[in-house]
């Protein structure tokens, strides 16, 4: 009896270990897979990003008094809100 007890907890050791290595095999696979799928995307992306950043600069440039007026509007708002939300917090208290 003892016997195959030990046999039966080798057999399991065996099994658990075989089990680990596919899972870390499996896990390194997906890992690999994700990055072949994200890399190119996130490439794209910041080529993308770092064009619209020249094009808005160029009209930047090129229009400085829309751009003057496009910040100052976008200040006024941002200045609203926060007069709107301090408002509503001294309401409550």
């Amino acid at each position: 009896m003892p016997r195959d007890l030990s046999t039966d907890i080798d057999r399991l050791t065996t099994q658990l270990a075989d089990l680990r290595a596919a899972l870390a095999k499996q896990a390194s696979a997906s890992a690999d897979e994700a990055s072949s799928y994200i890399m190119p995307r996130a490439r794209q992306a910041a080529r993308q990003l770092r064009h619209e950043g020249y094009q808005l600069s160029d009209t930047a440039r090129r229009n400085p008094g829309a751009t003057t007026g496009a910040i100052v509007g976008a200040l006024a708002l941002i200045a609203g809100f926060a007069f709107l939300l301090s408002k509503a917090g001294s309401d409550r208290g």
